[in-house]
């Protein structure tokens, strides 16, 4: 079987990297010739290229002044670029629904998911490309942890998911918050289903993981967003255990602050967090990673996506491990796995409904 998936892979961010890269595993795994479909429209695109706007000489240009004045910007989008590269089996080079269109792929099977592929606010509007709609009738259209971003479909886009969703064999997402709204515009069966991350061994990661060069013990602080009470948390456990900190932005903010791992692409960024004492996060895959490698850690939970990020420590009975403000702070336990065993089994339960998904929608077995 020749399958291909559509999602926000060239995003220069550890999350849309991992979950790309673990669906792609996955599906290997099974025996499913899989790759990537190198869909990367400018609405996406240009959040991360530090040369957008800019073509032909202008570009050239414009790559060297940052390299005189800001060149980790260009190192870090270079080493994503290269991560994708790396680690994608990349079908095609599309930047418009049309081109994907006119393609004619002819996979056995599209799959879409499962960043927030279907909101509208990232997307610019509707995208059929995010609808499979491209894809060429009697072949199976397949979505996987999909996700709208919010609880609610915009009136505006309704008819249009009405219509996109028509086409697909089997549709899940990945909050049970979306699956009500999604059931008043289609008849078919809406299943909710692990982010792709968590359907693997986390020995699976080896193949990409980048061991870290840091020999001192360290925190590692993941945000996604800026937030003062993170910054606080953070300050004061490494006060409290006499650790400096590590994080992704290249400012300060922190009282004993390690170096940035600001050009970290996603193995290593993987390696930093297997080695780190203490993990500080407001991050859905920075809580994700960090509980698959069973490391002690905290979370504050993101102004936008913290609700998933609830969800999923509340499926893990690990609800313990999230911090609203610093001040309920008053337990170090709190960051500590203590029923390891038990964690595995909750997380290998769940696993198994989602792969019986992939296994029956996809006819893998």
């Amino acid at each position: 079987m020749k399958a291909g998936v559509i999602t926000f892979h060239s995003a220069n961010n550890y999350g849309a990297n991992l979950q790309t890269w673990a669906l792609q595993k996955v599906l290997k795994n099974y025996g499913v010739e899989a790759g990537v479909i190198h869909y990367h429209p400018d609405v996406i695109d240009d959040l991360y290229d530090p040369m957008v706007g800019t073509q032909g000489m202008g570009r050239l240009l414009k790559r060297f002044k940052l390299y005189l004045r800001n060149r980790d910007s260009l190192k870090r989008y270079n080493k994503f670029i290269h991560f994708l590269n790396k680690n994608y089996n990349l079908i095609g080079d599309f930047k418009s629904y049309d081109q994907l269109a006119k393609a004619k792929l002819n996979l056995d099977a599209y799959i879409v998911g499962s960043d927030q592929v279907w909101n509208v606010d990232h997307t610019g509007g509707y995208d059929p490309s995010y609808f499979l709609e491209f894809a060429e009738p009697g072949k199976k259209r397949i979505a996987y942890a999909a996700s709208v971003g919010s609880d609610f479909i915009h009136p505006k886009y309704k008819e249009d998911f009405s219509r996109g969703l028509e086409g697909f064999t089997a549709v899940s997402v990945r909050e049970s918050s979306i699956v009500d709204s999604i059931k008043e515009l289609t008849d078919k069966k809406i299943e909710v289903v692990l982010d792709p991350t968590m359907l693997l061994q986390v020995q699976d990661y080896d193949e990409i993981k980048v061991e870290s060069k840091i020999k001192e013990p360290y925190i590692l602080v993941y945000m996604m967003e800026r937030n003062n009470e993170v910054v606080r948390l953070a300050n004061k456990i490494s006060i409290g255990l006499g650790l400096p900190i590590i994080q992704r932005r290249p400012t300060k903010g922190f009282k004993n602050q390690l170096p940035p791992f600001y050009t970290a692409d996603a193995g290593e960024f993987l390696g930093l967090i297997k080695s780190a004492e203490y993990v500080i996060t407001n991050s859905f895959h920075g809580t994700v990673f960090s509980i698959l490698y069973e490391k002690p850690f905290l979370s504050m939970l993101h102004s936008d996506t913290g609700s998933r990020t609830v969800d999923l420590l509340t499926q893990l009975n690990l609800e313990s491990h999230i911090i609203y403000n610093v001040n309920e702070f008053t337990d170090f336990n709190r960051f500590f796995i203590h029923d390891k065993e038990g964690l595995r089994k909750r997380i290998e339960d769940l696993k198994q409904s989602s792969l019986r998904f992939l296994e029956e929608s996809l006819d893998l077995k």
